[in-house]
């Protein structure tokens, strides 16, 4: 094999095992990135848990939105960790796009109120950067605990 052979072999070698190393590194998305829940609680009391949870914890509760999408009603409810956000401030105002940090859905599937909530990793798999991380890993136990309570 000549040179080039050689060096066209070794770089595509290399890519490979490159390639094979950050997908086995970066972030899953898809059904990963969101966490469901059932409760028997009614929507709305599970939406009024959500809050009072959020207040009692001196988050910052920034509502509920309700829509009918033809599958039923969903309530969109959207709360901010200030100590998640101020990890992602100092990046700039565009990443305001990807906060509130606790996004949630509550609806009906079946006879049954399920909650379901974006997993925080979302923040650093839509923008990759290690102060986004941080963000995403003190977020993720604290609204996961929320979620179990609110579904209790």
């Amino acid at each position: 094999m000549n040179k080039i052979g050689r060096a066209l072999l070794t770089s595509a070698t290399l890519f490979s095992i490159s390639s094979v190393s950050l997908a086995q590194t970066a972030p899953s998305v898809g059904d990963e990135l969101i966490v469901v829940r059932q409760t028997e609680k009614a929507p709305e009391a599970v939406v009024e848990a959500i809050k009072g949870y959020a207040e009692g914890k001196k988050w910052v509760y920034m509502g509920a939105n309700k829509v009918k999408p033809p599958q039923g009603e969903v309530t969109f409810v959207k709360v901010c960790v200030p100590e998640v956000s101020k990890l992602i401030w100092p990046l700039g105002l565009k990443l305001s796009a990807v906060l509130p940090c606790g996004n949630f859905g509550v609806y009906q599937n079946q006879g049954k109120t399920e909650i379901s909530m974006l997993h925080p990793r979302y923040m650093q798999v839509l923008y990759p950067n290690p102060e986004v991380e941080k963000a995403s890993a003190l977020a993720a136990p604290l609204l996961l605990s929320m979620l179990e309570a609110v579904a209790k």
